[in-house]
This record gives structure tokens, sequence and C-alpha cells, in this order.
């Protein structure tokens, strides 16, 4: 009783982490279904909370075409209506062949009328029907699907054929079925994934860049040019295609790509790696890969390493404000992506309006920018000389003056703020005096 207690709990809990404008505007009739696998103290226990569309449309009462109409065929649906179809398991149950630990997800299905068909198990829970957040997907699950014989006038899902082992999942809609087999587990017992996934962010300059991929492991195996053949396109990682988001224009080697999220394809080779982006299709893996939804592709030349990589990794190195590297590494090899993003043409308006208009004003801030970024050299000395004006103790600013003079090649001025810099520091007791002395005195050295 109490597992159930708190299945229904989990449940709740969802429920009401949706708007509550969602809730006020429902459309269809909702329905919780659920099953225990075992004993009612001690089973596993599934539950699905789910919108039930009719057939007929609400408004005129005419008869809708559903599987390539109302539901398209290839795209992500709510599987359902109104909230998201909304699953809860007490412990982890197998679903198809892929292990879902026990929580809260959403479903949604991605029906095909000639491929496979699938189920995707979603950590994003709470949210309205659409717009699906597939950026959360856990799992891709492949449904068996069947016609039925006689047509069924309502969404209706269901969990037949059960046993304390496992059951079956239905989903039966006009004279179609999709099913996947549902085997529970015997106790909480979690596994380690083969190829954990995750979720890589980095900020460059002003850019946000996201990739969410799965890393799997060699484990004695030759995985590039062995079980990922040279000249065949691969995932990148594992499970899911990896996804690359950027949230502006960027340059990949040298070629523009919008702002927004792809799937990021590579076909390893020996000499070169093509890198490709291609639009977000929500695969899984490189199975359906379509050469005619590429949107880049450009080549790299890998890398050799002496010491091996176990396990395939993706990070961003090389950071400036506005260029970083993205590494694909594994194995001896590493593949470097270039990337260039344009923060001057961004920032530089929003500082000259800042310099131009009414209250404080980022002296130091845009000083620097100006500094590192070859701008106005000119605005960048009168910037620094303002903030100076507000803090003219301060060591720190005389000494980023005397980088902007040796910039601007007035070397003797620039050798003056530089002493300027060191005496006030040396007369401080603080924790970035001997950084600062030790900073003013290469400066100088560097400008004899």
């Amino acid at each position: 009783m109490r597992s159930f207690r708190l299945l229904l709990a989990l449940a709740c809990a969802v429920a009401v982490t949706l708007p509550a404008f969602a809730q006020q505007k429902r459309r269809s009739p909702h329905e919780t279904i659920s099953a225990v696998f075992g004993t009612y103290d001690t089973g596993n226990r599934l539950a699905i909370y789910y919108g039930r569309p009719y057939t007929n449309d609400p408004k005129t009462g005419q008869p809708r075409k559903i599987w390539g109409g109302l539901v398209p065929w290839d795209q992500p649906w709510r599987l359902g209506a109104d909230e998201a179809t909304t699953m809860t398991l007490l412990r982890p149950f197998l679903i198809g062949d892929k292990l879902i630990p026990a929580g809260a997800y959403t479903l949604y299905l991605i029906p095909s009328a000639t491929g496979p068909s699938t189920l995707v198990v979603s950590k994003a829970v709470g949210q309205w029907g659409v717009p699906l957040d597939t950026a959360h997907d856990f799992a891709h699950i492949t449904v068996k699907k069947g016609l039925l014989e006689a047509p069924v006038d309502q969404l209706t899902l269901g969990i037949e054929k059960v046993t304390p082992d496992g059951g079956l999942l239905t989903i039966k809609w006009e004279t179609t079925e999709f099913s996947v087999p549902l085997q529970a587990q015997p106790s909480a017992l979690e596994f380690p994934a083969a190829s954990p996934a995750e979720d890589l962010k980095q900020r460059v300059g002003l850019t946000d860049f996201e990739v969410a991929y799965s890393r799997p492991s060699a484990r004695g195996r030759v995985m590039l040019g062995g079980l990922n053949p040279f000249g065949t396109v691969w995932r990148t990682g594992a499970n899911n295609a990896t996804r690359f988001t950027v949230s502006t224009p960027v340059t990949v080697e040298g070629s523009k790509l919008d702002a927004g999220t792809y799937e990021l394809f590579t076909i390893p080779d020996k000499a070169s790696w093509t890198v490709i982006f291609q639009k977000d299709q929500n695969q899984w893996g490189a199975y359906d890969y379509d050469p005619r939804n590429d949107v880049l592709r450009v080549q790299v030349a890998p890398v050799a390493v002496a010491d091996p990589l176990e396990t395939f990794t993706i990070d961003f190195s090389d950071l400036h404000d506005d260029a970083a590297t993205l590494t694909l590494a594994w194995e001896h090899i590493r593949v470097p992506v270039h990337l260039k993003v344009d923060t001057a043409s961004v920032l530089v308006p929003q500082i000259e309006a800042a310099m131009a208009g009414p209250g404080k004003k980022p002296y130091y801030q845009a000083a620097i920018f100006y500094l590192e970024h070859d701008l106005d050299l000119g605005k960048a000395l009168a910037w620094i000389n303002a903030a100076l004006a507000a803090q003219p103790g301060s060591y720190g600013l005389h000494y980023q003056k005397a980088r902007i003079l040796a910039k601007r090649g007035e070397r003797d001025a620039a050798v003056t703020a530089a002493k300027e810099s060191e005496a006030l520091a040396a007369r401080d007791t603080g924790p970035a005096r001997d950084e600062y002395l030790r900073l003013n005195e290469a400066l100088i050295a560097g400008l004899k």
C-alpha cells in the first residue's frame, strides 16, 4: 500500500507542475491507466496519465483522418491531448530494449507509415503538449505497428497481458495499433549506462554553445576505423545522434552556420574528417541519415596523439571572446574544429550607445574590450583615464593604462604608467600585490 501511495504522490507532483492556464483549457477527457506487476504490496507499478482526443472534430463533429492527417507521419506527437502524456515508474522498467529508471517522464510518439515507429521517453515533465522539448530525450524505443480489425474512435492507451514479470503497452486509434513489451525489473537495482550521456555547455564571448551526446568507451575494441569504419557516417557518440546548439550565427572552419539546433554527424577517415551539421531530425543513431538534410559540411584534419583516450570526448578549448576550438577526441585521434563568433559587431554598438547615453558608464570594461580586440585605442585610453579619475589609487587601472599606451606605441608613457602601478602595488599588503609587481616588471622589460 505504501508504495502504491508513493506512485500516486509522484504522479500528483508532476501534475501540479503544469501551468494553471493549461489545466483550464483542456479539450479532451483525461485518464490514468496503471498496472501492478507482482504482488500489490511489493510489486512494480507503472502509471500513465494522458488526454484522450476523439476521431470526430469536437467543434464540427466531422470525422478526421488521424494517422498521416491530424497526427503527421515521421514527426514527434505528444501521444494524447492537452498536457504532455506523463508516465511514472515506481521502479526501473525495461520498455522494449531500453531500461528506464524509476521516476516521472513525458512520453511522445514518432509514428511512421513505412519505417520504424518510435516511442520516446523524455526527462522533461510538466509541459503543455506542444512544443515538445526534444533536447531532454532519454530513450528512443522502436514500437510494433499493426492493423486493428475494428476502428477505435478515441485514443486509447492500455497495459495488457499483465503478468508478474511484464506486459504490453498498447496505443490504439482509428485502425492502427502500436505496441511495445514491458518487463518489470525485480528490484530497484539500477545498472550503469554503457554510454553515459553528457550535456556540455560553453559560452564563447556572447554566444552560448551546447552539445548533448552519449560517451562510448573503447573497452579493448578498435573503434575508429574498426567498429566505426572509416569512410562511413557516424553519429559522433552513441545512442541518439549528437545535438549541437548555438545561440548566434557562427563560422565553422570559415563557413557560416546560422543560430539553431543541429545534429552533428562525422565521416571519420585517416587523412581528413568530414564534420556535418544537419537539420535536427531527432534521429536515433545514423541509421536514417540523409545527406539531403545537411546544412553544412567542413573538412578537418585529424591529429594523432600518443596517449590513448578510452572514452569518446567532446570539449571546448582555446577560448577567446570571439573564437574557440570544438575538439572531438577518442583513442589516438584528436579532431579540432575551429569556431568563430562575431562578438565585436554585437557589443561595439552597445558600448558606443552606453558611452553616449546618461548614467553610469562601463569605462574599465569598455577600455579593455577595445584594447584586446584592436579597436579604437584613443577611446580605450580616454575611457581608462576616466576610470582612473574615479579610482586614482588603483594599481590595476594604471597597469591597464600602461598596456594601452604600449599598444599605441607610446613607450615612454607606458613605462611611466607601469612604474606608477608598481609603486602603488608595493605599498599594498593585499593578495594581488605580488602579482601586479610581476606583471609590471614583465611589461617594462618588454618595452626595452
